[in-house]
């Protein structure tokens, strides 16, 4: 999700049910042709006026197939994007899932989890046009060869996972794979990050006068479900498959999860109900 300085508090939040996504998948298709991520160049090439619909699979690889699968009804193909090093899910268990949201015709991307910062020597620490240490660029290189070596590729478009600011409104490309988070893409961006979109009403902003020949929609697959519930509710059923006593795994749902003043303190209550 993103780290984009944003009030979680903000933004609407009134209905994740899949009812309305089918409502927001028939506005792109209406206002848009929809895109996979890969294919940016080639419709910025052709000024077709485009959409690429991103989902960044953070918890729920299941959920993902659900959304995937509801898209293929529409025949909508967009961008599913992986974390290879999570440890809330394990990408060669998920093979399956993963081959079959690329079988309904979709793309899998890597969704990259970067130590931002890592490295303390010269070489590390400096950065070129995108904005990344050398050694940023060998983590993000590794996710992509580990995420590939379960036979899912070849991975062409990339999304950070918890970006930086240095890093948003970065140049088309890194490592050979189009950026999500590169400025053209960037430009006109709606999500749903921490349950929310911040930006108001996805429709609306879809349908609105003042859309662009470019927009890109981001989606986390573990708020939506066949009925609405807030999001909050949501996390807090969705955890109840995980060992939120393992600290890797406690962390990494604080990070994810809706991100509002007291998130910690129910999430911590929750784990602790959960073990008896």
């Amino acid at each position: 999700m993103s780290s984009l300085n944003v009030d979680p508090l903000d933004g609407w939040a009134e209905n994740f049910s899949y009812d309305y996504y089918r409502k927001l998948l028939r506005a792109l298709r209406t206002n848009y042709e929809v895109r996979t991520l890969s294919e940016y160049p080639d419709c910025r090439s052709n000024g077709e006026r485009a959409a690429f619909m991103r989902h960044d699979i953070d918890v729920c690889i299941d959920r993902a197939v659900e959304m995937a699968k509801l898209e293929h009804e529409f025949g909508v193909q967009s961008t599913y994007m992986v974390i290879p090093n999570t440890p809330l899910y394990d990408v060669a268990n998920e093979r399956a899932h993963l081959c079959e949201i690329a079988e309904l015709g979709h793309e899998i991307g890597l969704h990259c989890a970067v130590d931002w910062g890592a490295g303390s020597d010269r070489e590390a620490e400096e950065t070129g046009e995108s904005g990344l240490s050398h050694a940023e660029r060998k983590q993000i290189e590794a996710a992509r060869r580990q995420l590939e070596s379960i036979g899912i590729g070849p991975i062409t478009s990339l999304s950070f996972h918890q970006p930086v600011d240095r890093v948003l409104a970065g140049p088309s490309t890194i490592a050979g794979m189009v950026n999500a988070y590169s400025e053209a893409l960037m430009s006109a961006y709606i999500s749903d990050s921490a349950g929310r979109w911040r930006e108001g009403e996805p429709i609306e902003r879809i349908t609105g006068r003042d859309t662009t020949d470019v927009m890109q929609v981001l989606t986390h697959p573990v708020w939506w479900a066949a009925e609405h519930e807030p999001p909050t509710e949501r996390f807090l059923t969705v955890i109840e498959s995980f060992d939120a006593l393992n600290e890797r795994v406690y962390d990494e749902l604080v990070s994810v999860g809706p991100n509002h003043d007291g998130w910690n303190d129910q999430l911590s209550a929750r784990s602790l109900e959960l073990s008896g």
